[in-house]
């Protein structure tokens, strides 16, 4: 029998880049973490009792109760980050990265099925959210030392659980985004833990960055405008300050 539930995939960026060798170790790490952030975010128990838990090598793809989405949001994504942060340095000692996308939905679906469980629309979009271009470059324009997970909401998951009320994140800490993957096109809400910049973006912008601000009208002195460029001592409408 169908009834709506929480859909949780979670796949980790670049798993096939690493040696063969290394993959057992990394797919044990990835169930692990997911484990433990289950258990540290107060869903021991749903992750316990999950009744369709299938395992994709480099991820999870999880049906929860509905009672449990408000908690895949919040403070799920943030404990994620904050352990895979601190799993990172032993990666690393390894040359291993471990990072991961996750997407987040809510919808009709029968886990308990004899014949193909969890086999549903609602699983197919999680799914495809997870593939989604915007929630791969979430994580790929980004700092790979600094952030470790980036989480997409379905718009219905958004709905219930942050314009709900329901958790604690706000409408505000989401980025309304187009989530396209195959033939899908949905409108979906992203949110980055712990948000950073891809080093090699912050080296090739700054003297572009530097003078665009530095042609910006600020306002100096007694409410004066200045629209001068700075070279070294401050410039005002062409003249020293």
């Amino acid at each position: 029998m169908e009834d709506y539930k929480a859909l949780l995939a979670v796949d980790a960026e670049g798993f096939s880049t690493h040696s063969d060798a290394a993959l057992p170790d990394l797919h044990l790490d990835i169930q692990e973490t997911i484990g433990h952030t289950c258990m540290a975010s107060g869903l021991a128990e749903a992750w316990a009792s999950a009744t369709f838990k299938e395992s994709t090598g480099d991820g999870v793809l999880v049906i929860l109760p509905l009672t449990a989405l408000p908690r895949l949001v919040a403070p799920f994504a943030s404990c994620l980050q904050n352990a895979l942060a601190a799993l990172a340095p032993r990666l690393r000692a390894k040359g291993v990265r471990l990072r991961v996308r996750v997407a987040v939905h809510v919808g009709p679906v029968d886990d308990r099925r004899t014949q193909a469980p969890g086999i549903s629309k609602a699983t197919i979009d999680v799914s495809r959210l997870l593939d989604s271009d915007s929630l791969r470059a979430a994580l790929s324009n980004s700092d790979p030392d600094v952030t470790f997970v980036a989480l997409l909401l379905s718009s219905e998951a958004f709905e219930y659980c942050v314009e709900g009320g329901r958790t604690s994140l706000r409408p505000s800490q989401f980025t309304r985004v187009e989530a396209t993957a195959k033939q899908f096109h949905r409108p979906a809400y992203l949110h980055v833990p712990t948000p950073s910049v891809r080093p090699d973006q912050i080296a090739a912008e700054p003297a572009t960055r530097l003078i665009r601000q530095a042609r910006t009208v600020n306002r100096v002195r007694q409410g004066n405008l200045n629209t001068g460029v700075i070279h070294g001592d401050q410039i005002f409408r062409g003249r020293d300050v």
